[in-house]
This record gives C-alpha cells, sequence and structure tokens, in this order.
C-alpha cells in the first residue's frame, strides 16, 4: 500500500515516462518471445523498436528523477520523448502499416496532460509544422487521383486541427480545475484565518473595554474611505478582515497598557509594536493575503518616517495602511476611555488635520473628510 501511495505522488510527468517505460518494456518481451519462436524479421523489427522505446523511456524517467523538483526543464522531458518516439516510428514505420499518420494525432492531447499552457502553444505549432511536411514529404505520401487527394488531404488535416483544439480543451479543463480548487483552499484558509481571529474577540473586549461593535464601525468608515479616495482596488473581505484583526491584535498587549497615560518607556513601546506583526503571523505564505499583510504591517507607519516597526515614509507606505490608521486614530478619539472624554466627529477631524504631512498623506487625509462631513 505504501508503494502505491509513494507512486500516485509522483509527478504526472514521471508517472508518463514510467507507464512508457513498462508499456514498451511488456512490448520488447512480447516480441521477444514471438521473435524466438518464429525467427522472422517481422518479430525481430518489432523487438528492436519496443527495446529502443524501453531503452529511452526508463533513461528519461531517471533523468528526471536528477533533476531537481522545480527545474521547468523536468516537465518538458516527457513530451519530447513522446514526439521524438513518434517522429521516429511514422518515419521509419517499422510495422510499415499504411496509416502510421494516425499516430500523430495522439500527441496534442498527450502534450496538453503534461505541460502549462505556454509549452503546449509552442508544442502544438511544431506539431502542426511536422504534420504538414509528414504528409508533403513522409514516406507514406501516396499520390491519389486530384479529387480523392484533396479529400484526403482535408481529412488529415480536419484531424490534426481537431487534435490540436481537443488539447486546448483538455488544457483549459485542467486550468479551470485548477482554479476551482485553489479558490476553495483559499476559501479555506481565509475561513481558518478569521475562526482564528474571532475566538479571541471576548478577549479583546475584556482587556480594552471596548465593545466588539468597533469592529464594523472601523469596517464602514474604511470602505467609505476606499470609495471616496477611488482608483485604489480593494476588496470588501479585505477591509473586514482588517478591522477584524485590528481589534483582536490588542490581545498582545499588557491589560495595563489600555489605561496608561503619559508617555510610554522603551520597553513598553516595542511591545506596543508587536501588534502589527499579526498579520504576517497568521497570513505568511498565502499571495491571497498579501494586501491584508502589508496594510496592517504598515498601518504605523508615518509619512515623514518617524513611525513603526520599519520607519519608513513618504511612498513607502501602502494607501490602505495610511487609511487604516487615520480611522484607527479617529475611531480612538471618538471612543470614551477612562482618563478622558470622547471628541466629537469635527473635533476629531480637525485633530487628524494637524497630522497632515506628518502621519499622514494630505489626498488620504482630504477623502476621510468627505467620508465624515
Amino acid at each position: 500500500m505504501n508503494i502505491v501511495l509513494r507512486f500516485s505522488r509522483q509527478p504526472i510527468h514521471q508517472l508518463c515516462m514510467f507507464i512508457i517505460g513498462s508499456m514498451a518494456g511488456l512490448c520488447t518481451l512480447s516480441g521477444l518471445c514471438y521473435w524466438l519462436i518464429s525467427r522472422n524479421s517481422e518479430s525481430y523489427v518489432y523487438t528492436m523498436t519496443s527495446a529502443t522505446v524501453t531503452l529511452f523511456g526508463w533513461a528519461m524517467y531517471g533523468l528526471q528523477h536528477m533533476m531537481p523538483a522545480h527545474s521547468r526543464y523536468s516537465k518538458v522531458v516527457a513530451p519530447a520523448l513522446i514526439f521524438l518516439v513518434i517522429v521516429v516510428v511514422t518515419l521509419y514505420n517499422p510495422l510499415t502499416l499504411q496509416q502510421m499518420w494516425v499516430a500523430l494525432i495522439f500527441f496534442p492531447v498527450m502534450l496538453s496532460l503534461l505541460v502549462e499552457y505556454r509549452i503546449y502553444l509552442y508544442g502544438a505549432v511544431l506539431f502542426l509544422l511536422y504534420f504538414v511536411c509528414f504528409q508533403m514529404l513522409g514516406p507514406n505520401f501516396t499520390p491519389y487521383g486530384e479529387t480523392s487527394s484533396i479529400i484526403m488531404a482535408t481529412t488529415k488535416g480536419v484531424y490534426a486541427l481537431g487534435a490540436i483544439i481537443l488539447g486546448g480543451i483538455v488544457q483549459a479543463a485542467m486550468y479551470q480545475y485548477k482554479a476551482n480548487a485553489d479558490a476553495a483552499s483559499f476559501q479555506k484558509q481565509k475561513q481558518q484565518v478569521i475562526n482564528i481571529l474571532e475566538s479571541f474577540i471576548s478577549v479583546g473586549e475584556r482587556k480594552t473595554q471596548t465593545s466588539r461593535k468597533e469592529i464594523g464601525e472601523m469596517s464602514a468608515l474604511l470602505k467609505a474611505l476606499v470609495h471616496a479616495y477611488g482608483g485604489l482596488k480593494v476588496q470588501e473581505w479585505e477591509i473586514d478582515l482588517l478591522s477584524l484583526m485590528h481589534f483582536v491584535s490588542r490581545v498582545k498587549l499588557p491589560d495595563y497598557m489600555f489605561e496608561k497615560e503619559g508617555k510610554l518607556s522603551e520597553f513598553e513601546y516595542e511591545v506596543v509594536q508587536e501588534h502589527c506583526y499579526m498579520a504576517r503571523e497568521l497570513c505568511e505564505g498565502i499571495p491571497e493575503f498579501q494586501e491584508v499583510e502589508k496594510a496592517f504591517l504598515y498601518h504605523h507607519e508615518k509619512i515623514d518616517g518617524t513611525g513603526y516597526p520599519f520607519r519608513l515614509e513618504g511612498a513607502q507606505i501602502p494607501i490602505l495602511s495610511q487609511m487604516l490608521g487615520i480611522v484607527e486614530v479617529y475611531l480612538a478619539l471618538t471612543t470614551p476611555r477612562s482618563y478622558r472624554q470622547e471628541t466629537t466627529s469635527k473635533e476629531s477631524l480637525a485633530e487628524i488635520k494637524k497630522l497632515t504631512h506628518v502621519s499622514f498623506r494630505a489626498d488620504v487625509v482630504e477623502a476621510f473628510g468627505k467620508v465624515i462631513d
């Protein structure tokens, strides 16, 4: 059972070489038995042809194993060998079959199973060129009457084009399957992250003495700000996740820091910076989370370079990070704390405007002003 599982986990291009080598090996054994019994030239040619394909198949299988796992050349070995075998068989035609050209039309379909779309296009063009040359100059080309020759050429051309189209359909189906699988995998990953964050909401409420309603408020303000700013490609789920993550990230801070007035100590300042890394800890390595990760990681950076954790400045800071930072400041000012009263919307906006060209970009502050007004 372990051998079967290990075998099934091999890449498809290696499995293809394994199957070719195994099938050709069986043909070689049957041909050898036939030759030992009959001793005629037909059995000899069949055995030598099968043995040659077997040798090439297993040699290429071994070559693929020796190549690095992610080498772009590894996947090209199998279709190159298949094309070479088809060329040799159709040109040499060891069994002297009149319709050996039919073997050619299987190549595009096999190619579509082994390579990506771009390489498939190159292979399809190469196949079409060889197919035309073979039909015109190959050893099996036989002149027919004027009418039958046209019909035969048209029929062969239709088969060749049909094989290319069928290979393209296989490629499209595989691409669609991969896209659906990736989408399902991403949805699962996203839900896992959301579930982890939601499990800490109650902890965040206890530590900060605030309500989870702040998550919805931040999400609504961010969406309105993104709309008012315009030209920013941000999906709603990204904003919702940022808002949820921002609320929960406070659980990384000690309880007393939410009540402390005055300047933080150097150690406390370093501790505060830790919450910026929550997105990286949860989302690193997931391409679809890249924008969320960057936006959250840099939302305490200031355009004058005095922010944290990396002291970025100006255009180095993503727009979405600036937006998250502004909304964070606004909600902090308009939410009552044990050591101060909340401020009105106008007073909070006035405070934020004072931070223009210091913490925030002027165009982002201007867009936020439109949201509040």
